[in-house]
């Protein structure tokens, strides 16, 4: 079965905020590479979102909670957070692995 992936706009201003952070640390086109990669690797949750795990923070949430590792190179530093329902993923943040947990009230998502 394929799912139809939505990056909801919490998660897209996480990756616009992830980008500039690329763009002012290292080069706007280290930046570019970012973004459209992970873009590439939030699209690949269509096949078997179910394989991955749940989020730490999953018992926090009223709905199943799950993370993927998203980013450049061998060492995946960020969680794409998404929730699964019926035909569709959910992806509700993208955070660095150094950032706070994510808790209910940081996402927007009607059950």
């Amino acid at each position: 079965m394929n799912y139809r992936v939505t990056i909801l706009p919490r998660a897209e201003a996480d990756i616009e905020r992830n980008a500039s952070w690329w763009a002012a640390r290292y080069s706007t086109q280290q930046a570019a590479d970012w973004f459209w990669t992970v873009r590439d690797q939030l699209e690949t949750l269509s096949e078997s979102p179910e394989s991955y795990g749940l989020s730490v923070e999953n018992d926090l949430f009223p709905y199943e909670i799950r993370d993927k590792l998203v980013g450049l190179g061998s060492r995946l530093r960020y969680r794409a957070i998404f929730t699964i329902r019926n035909d569709e993923v959910f992806v509700l943040a993208v955070r660095a692995g150094e950032e706070d947990r994510v808790s209910p009230g940081d996402v927007e998502f009607e059950q």
